[in-house]
């Protein structure tokens, strides 16, 4: 960004106009309490990475378990065209794999919630990071600096 010239003060020197100027940059200062403000950025991008990791663990749960489901069903599939409705271990058999599919399907609903849990916690972490710490001018020594001692909240 270019810096132009903000008229600040000006005075009448021999007849010119000495005019004071200060770059666009200048004209908003920093907050006072700039240095908590980045630690507290600092600390909600950890919580957003925490909370992008679990995340992703409950969206691989959710996978895992329609995976699982799919194939029971294509076992299900299989084995009910070789039922033998005469014979009780063939059809024992069947009601074993019927009831693993059904404790499967089972799992899936909580999984759901599960996951549309941790989504929701995930876009309210970046929300409020994106509401609070965009505008902020970083200064990367200091981000760095306090990467190893930042003592931040436990995320919730």
């Amino acid at each position: 960004m270019k810096p132009f010239c903000v008229l600040w003060g000006a005075a009448l020197v021999g007849g010119a106009v000495l005019a004071i100027c200060s770059s666009a940059e200048a004209q908003v200062p920093p907050p006072p309490n700039l240095p908590a403000e980045m630690t507290a950025c600092l600390c909600l991008q950890q919580a957003t990475g925490t909370l992008a990791a679990e995340k992703d663990a409950k969206a691989q749960a959710l996978a895992s378990f329609n995976r699982q489901l799919a194939d029971l069903d294509a076992q299900l599939a299989s084995e009910r065209t070789r039922v033998d409705t005469n014979n009780p271990d063939s059809v024992s058999r069947y009601k074993a794999l019927l009831e693993r599919r059904d404790a499967a399907f089972g799992q899936i609903s909580p999984a759901q919630a599960d996951a549309a849990r941790a989504v929701a916690r995930y876009n309210a972490s970046v929300d409020e990071y994106n509401q609070r710490c965009t505008r902020i001018p970083f200064d990367p020594g200091f981000a760095a600096a306090m990467q190893g001692r930042l003592a931040c909240p436990p995320v919730q």
